[in-house]
């Protein structure tokens, strides 16, 4: 997947970056905590569409398509949207990257129909980094044994059970583990694992978005509003439907046009 040299500048502009990060490690960190800040990964579009029964592809599920609404409307997506925009947008900047695929271990059973999770893996000289939309895990993650003490992202890379995984803490969510399965997938398989995700994601049922600040990360979670603060501590704010639309709008930048169309959660 790919886009053209205009899109990728129009998107790097919106982002605040005026010019094309330098293909080091430096360049790959500015522009991966930059998108981290500035998309969100959210399922608002997928919401909407099931409550409207659009049929067609799901959001996403193109690049041009995902930030073409990110661009008009502050839209995000879940992880074959964003993970396929990302690498598109990388691609377009020079950085050698690959899809990845994985899957993260729950307590829950992992149904035989789950898409699994998506990534992806630059690679720079002779080291690989890990770089995640849903994560959103602040810095490029080298594919070592690794582990950050920082009181928001707080992750560290370790291998069990003869894989690499991430450790990681979802927003409002215990820690879990992302195991990383194959580092370099096909192109194919993206497309085909999120159209799997339009009848089995964990996303489904309740609108979800987080996206991380400078030195914080902010989200509405299952009808909450939770912030996890500079120290690490995470604050719980129940919020009514109208009140989560709002909060689209003024906290996340979401377009009014597209935030009234949110359905009211299924799940409590």
């Amino acid at each position: 997947m790919s886009i053209a040299p205009a899109l990728a500048e129009q998107v790097l502009e919106k982002m605040g970056l005026c010019y094309y990060p330098a293909l080091t490690e430096s360049g790959l960190t500015k522009l991966y905590q930059t998108w981290c800040r500035s998309v969100p990964f959210d399922n608002i579009r997928k919401r909407i569409q099931v409550s409207q029964g659009i049929s067609g592809d799901l959001p996403g599920f193109t690049p041009d398509d995902f930030f073409s609404h990110w661009l008009r409307f502050g839209t995000g997506g879940t992880c074959w949207a964003s993970h396929g925009a990302l690498y598109a947008l990388l691609k377009a900047v020079g950085f050698s990257v690959q899809y990845g695929l994985s899957t993260m271990r729950s307590p829950r059973p992992v149904s035989a129909d789950s898409p699994g999770h998506g990534t992806l893996f630059v690679r720079l000289n002779d080291e690989r980094f890990i770089v995640d939309t849903t994560m959103l895990h602040g810095q490029p993650l080298p594919l070592q044994a690794w582990h950050s003490t920082h009181p928001v992202w707080g992750t560290r890379v370790h291998r069990d059970e003869g894989f690499w995984c991430v450790n990681w803490k979802p927003l409002g969510r215990s820690r879990v583990d992302c195991q990383l399965l194959e580092m370099d997938a096909s192109a194919l398989e993206y497309p085909q694992r999120h159209e799997r995700s339009r009848h089995s994601s964990r996303f489904d049922g309740a609108l979800l978005i987080r996206r991380a600040g400078h030195d914080s990360i902010t989200g509405i979670v299952k009808g909450e509003r939770v912030v996890r603060d500079a120290r690490g501590k995470e604050i719980f704010d129940t919020l009514s439907h109208r009140q989560q639309k709002v909060l689209l709008v003024e906290q996340f930048g979401i377009a009014e046009e597209i935030a009234v169309q949110v359905p009211a959660d299924e799940v409590p």
